[in-house]
């Protein structure tokens, strides 16, 4: 069972203000994964990002943040503002589980709570984009999200 990163009963909410969907605690689980895979593909494009650069710190703008990434970013404050999600939980939870193989600089660790969230809210969107007429997630939605984000991220 994989570890929450924003609390299940609050995932829900934002899930359901922001993509119209309804979760259960095992595609929360399953969107988790994703979640936890995409953090580490976008750090190590950041770490490549950095490198290249010749910079001794990996900065926010090192990780490969689409126009379209920045807008579900946005959105996903103005929800997380409503819900009251601590973001203190989610920032300690990515700063132990990404790779660290550069230090972060302090703007870029400010944000990763939002950039975590907001993983959550585009696994939503991809899913309502592809089946603007569903409700309940299910498994095989998760998956055509992951290869799309595959593909993307």
């Amino acid at each position: 069972m994989a570890n929450m990163i924003i609390p299940f009963p609050q995932l829900e909410k934002i899930l359901e203000k922001t993509c119209e969907l309804a979760l259960t605690k095992p595609r929360a689980e399953e969107m988790m994964d994703i979640v936890e895979k995409k953090l580490a593909d976008l750090f190590e494009v950041a770490y490549e990002n950095a490198i290249a650069e010749g910079s001794d710190t990996i900065k926010l703008r090192h990780l490969p943040l689409t126009k379209g990434f920045k807008n579900s970013m946005n959105l996903f404050r103005a929800v997380i503002r409503d819900e009251k999600v601590e973001i203190e939980p989610i920032r300690k939870f990515v700063l132990a589980s990404i790779p660290a193989e550069m230090p972060l600089e302090e703007e870029l660790v400010d944000e990763l709570p939002i950039i975590t969230g907001t993983l959550f809210v585009l696994i939503g969107r991809v899913i309502k984009a592809l089946h603007p007429e569903i409700r309940n997630v299910y498994p095989e939605h998760i998956e055509e999200a992951k290869r799309v984000l595959d593909y993307t991220l």
